[in-house]
């Protein structure tokens, strides 16, 4: 049985799901769990094994880059992690 190729989101979609996001009661740390999964192609369940010292940098604020202790999986794509602040 061949594996199903995974649903992709368009850049529209992306913003609006960013905009929505926004007005969540936890902002940022809804943004940042969603951009882990589109952009660095985590699931939920490494997503909710993180922790926010990994995330975050020294100062409390969400990390440009997140330390891999181990090579991604095999087929696991590699983007850069964007943050959505200036």
């Amino acid at each position: 049985m061949a594996g199903k190729q995974a649903k992709t989101i368009t850049r529209p979609q992306e913003r609006a799901i960013l905009a929505h996001l926004s007005t969540t009661q936890n902002p940022e740390r809804d943004q940042a769990m969603f951009l882990l999964s589109i952009k660095v192609g985590l699931r939920s369940k490494e997503i909710a094994s993180l922790t926010w010292s990994m995330v975050t940098d020294s100062e409390g604020q969400i990390a440009d880059c997140i330390p891999c202790p181990t090579t991604p999986p095999k087929g696991s794509p590699v983007a850069p992690f964007t943050s959505t602040q200036s």
